[in-house]
C-alpha cells in the first residue's frame, strides 16, 4: 500500500508499498481504534520526563454501556472487555489466530459441525475461582438460549449446545456447517464470565460488580467520566507491567487533544489527523496513523423512507466524492473503498470500481422525482468523536448530497443509541458508521452487515437470507470467496450499503510509554510497558 503508516514505525514514517497482506492467512494492515496507555503526570517537553511506571492514563471517546460481554457487540468498548476478561482465542498483533484460553481447537467432523476445544487448566477468575468448561458453554451457549436480547446469540447464532467432556475439555456443537465458527472465538461478544457468580448475582448485580478472567480487574467506574482498572496477579499470564489503568472518558477530540497534548493523560486515540500531525512535532510525543480493517461507511435502513428508492440510493452513492473525503480528513491515507471490504483481504474485488459522478446522481434523482429544484429530504444520523473526522465528514457528505438535490439533516448520536435504535429497528435515517472487523474474514463484512435476520442488520431484504445461508455454510472455500466477492459487487451496485473509506486509526503517546499496537484493532494496556 502506497502513504500508509503502521505500528511498527516510527512517528508518522510512511511504510515502503506493500500488500495489507496474505489472503491465504487473511493477514491484514490493521491497526488500533479504541484505547492508548500511558503516565499520569505531564511529560516535560524541556527535559527529561518524570514517569510513574506503575499507573498510565488514557484519553477514551466512549463509556462501556454494560460490564455484561455478552450483551453487546460494539467495537469501541473491545479493548476494555478484553482487558478485564480476556477471550478464547485472540488475533495476534501480526494477526494470526492464537491460543489464549483455548490452548487447542481442531474440527471433529469433515462438515464444520463439531469444534473440539481444550482449555487451559490454569485459569481463575478475579474472586479467585478457576475457569472450567462448565463456564464456557453456559456463556457461549446457555446465556443465549436464555435471553435473546444477548449479542452473543447472534454472533454465535449456529451453536446449538457445547458438550463438557471434562473440565477442560468440550465440543461445540453447530446446528449446520460453520467453516469461520474459529474465528468468532476471537470476536466481539464471545467472551467467558463465571457461571456461579452470574448466577447469583444476575445480571444487574453483575453489570454493578463484574468478574472476569483478564489482566485487570475493575475497581471503579464513574459512568461518563473515567474506569480505574487493577492488574490482577494471579492471572494466567502473568501479572502484567503497568499495575493500574484509568480510562479517561473523554467524547471530545478537542479534549482529548488537550489532554495529551499537556501530559495529563499518556496516550489519546482517535484524534483528528491534522491535530496528530501537528502533535507529531511536539518533544516527548509519538504520533501514528495507519489504516486498519474497518470500514467507514453508511448503513442504509431499508424501512426508512425515500431509502428504500433504489434511485435515491444511487444518487446518494454517486455523489459522494470518496477520495476528497479520503484527502481532506485523512491525509490520503484512508483508502476510497468501492466494496465491504479493504484491499488486501480475501474477498476484495480489484476490478471493481463504483463512481463518481454527479451528473448520474442527478439523473437517477430525477428517476425518483427529484432534484435540485425539488429535493428530497433525509436524516443523516453521525456520532462525533468516535472516530477520526467522523461528524466532519458526515458534513462534507451532506454538502455534496446538497449540490445534486438531498437535503439532508444531520443528527448527532452516540455508539449506545445507535445499537439501541438498530436492534429495534428503529433508526431515523442513514448512518455514518465505522464497521470493524478484526478476521478479515468476509463473513464478518457482507454476511452480516447485509444478513436481514440479525437484529443489527439495517439492510431487511429477506430474500438475501438463502444466499448468505449458502455462503455461511460453504465449507469450499474457493466457492465461498467467489460469492462474498459476487455479493459485494451486487451491495455495491445496489447501494444496500454505501462503502466510502478503509478506516485510519490516530494514536498519540508519551515518547516514555512502549506500546504494542494489534494489527487487529486493538490496543491492550497489559501488553504495554515503559521505556
Amino acid at each position: 500500500m502506497t502513504d500508509a503508516f503502521h505500528p511498527s514505525t516510527g512517528p508518522l514514517e510512511a511504510d515502503p508499498q506493500r500488500p495489507l497482506g496474505d489472503p491465504a492467512r487473511r493477514r491484514l494492515v490493521l491497526g488500533a481504534v479504541a484505547t492508548g496507555v500511558g503516565t499520569l503526570l505531564p511529560w516535560e517537553l524541556a527535559g527529561a520526563q518524570v514517569v510513574d511506571k506503575s499507573t498510565l492514563s488514557i484519553a477514551y471517546p466512549v463509556d462501556v454501556p454494560t460490564w455484561d460481554p455478552n450483551a453487546l457487540s460494539i467495537p469501541t468498548i473491545q479493548n476494555l472487555y478484553q482487558s478485564v476478561f480476556d477471550s478464547p482465542l485472540r488475533y495476534s498483533p501480526q494477526l494470526k489466530l492464537q491460543p489464549r484460553q483455548v490452548s487447542e481447537w481442531k474440527w471433529a467432523d469433515s462438515k464444520a459441525m463439531r469444534l473440539e476445544i481444550t482449555l487451559r487448566d490454569d485459569i481463575l477468575f478475579h474472586d479467585g475461582t478457576r475457569m472450567t468448561m462448565e463456564d464456557v458453554k453456559f456463556s457461549l451457549a446457555d446465556r443465549a438460549k436464555a435471553d435473546k436480547k444477548l449479542l452473543v446469540g447472534g454472533m454465535l447464532n449456529t451453536v446449538s449446545d457445547i458438550e463438557v467432556l471434562s473440565p477442560t475439555k468440550g465440543v461445540i456443537v453447530f446446528n449446520r456447517p460453520t467453516p469461520a465458527a474459529p474465528i468468532y472465538l476471537a470476536f466481539l461478544a464471545a467472551y467467558v464470565v463465571p457461571k456461579a457468580y452470574m448466577l447469583k448475582v444476575g445480571p444487574e448485580g453483575f453489570n454493578a460488580k463484574p468478574i472476569g478472567a483478564g489482566p485487570y480487574r475493575l475497581v471503579e467506574h464513574q459512568r461518563g467520566s473515567r474506569i480505574v482498572l487493577e492488574g490482577f496477579d494471579k492471572y494466567w499470564g502473568g501479572a502484567p507491567a503497568i499495575k493500574q489503568v484509568i480510562f479517561q472518558i473523554v467524547p471530545e477530540a478537542s479534549a482529548r487533544v488537550a489532554l495529551v497534548e499537556s501530559g495529563r493523560v499518556g496516550m489519546a486515540t482517535q484524534l483528528p489527523m491534522r491535530e496528530a500531525q501537528r502533535l507529531a512535532q511536539k518533544t516527548g510525543i509519538m504520533t501514528k496513523m495507519y489504516p486498519f480493517s474497518e470500514v467507514y461507511m453508511l448503513r442504509i435502513p431499508s424501512y426508512v423512507k425515500p431509502l428504500e428508492n433504489d434511485h435515491v440510493r444511487a444518487a446518494m452513492h454517486l455523489s459522494i466524492d470518496k477520495a476528497a473525503l479520503s484527502k481532506a480528513f485523512y491525509g490520503g491515507v484512508a483508502k476510497p473503498l468501492s466494496v465491504m471490504t479493504p484491499e488486501g483481504t480475501p474477498s476484495y474485488v480489484a476490478d471493481f470500481k463504483y463512481p463518481y459522478d454527479k451528473a448520474k446522481a442527478i439523473a437517477e434523482l430525477k428517476a425518483a422525482g427529484y432534484g435540485p429544484g425539488n429535493p428530497v429530504s433525509l436524516t443523516f444520523l453521525s456520532t462525533n468523536g468516535v472516530f477520526p473526522n467522523d461528524y466532519d465528514m458526515a458534513r462534507a457528505i451532506a454538502q455534496m448530497w446538497k449540490s445534486v438535490g438531498i437535503n439532508a439533516t444531520i443528527e448527532e448520536t452516540t455508539p449506545a443509541k445507535l445499537v439501541e435504535a438498530a436492534q429495534n429497528g428503529k433508526l431515523t435515517g442513514a448512518l455514518l458508521y465505522s464497521w470493524a472487523n478484526s478476521t478479515g474474514d468476509p463473513e464478518n463484512y457482507a454476511g452480516r452487515i447485509f444478513d436481514p435476520r440479525l437484529r443489527f442488520s439495517t439492510w431487511k431484504d429477506m430474500a438475501l437470507s438463502p444466499r448468505i445461508d449458502a455462503l455461511m455454510t460453504e465449507v469450499d472455500e474457493q466457492k465461498r470467496m467467489t460469492g462474498y466477492k459476487e455479493l459485494n459487487v451486487e451491495s455495491s451496485q445496489k447501494s444496500w450499503a454505501i462503502p466510502l473509506l478503509q478506516a485510519v486509526a490516530s494514536v498519540v503517546y508519551s515518547s516514555a510509554l512502549q506500546p504494542i499496537l494489534f494489527d487487529n484493532g486493538y490496543i491492550l494496556p497489559a501488553e504495554f510497558k515503559y521505556r
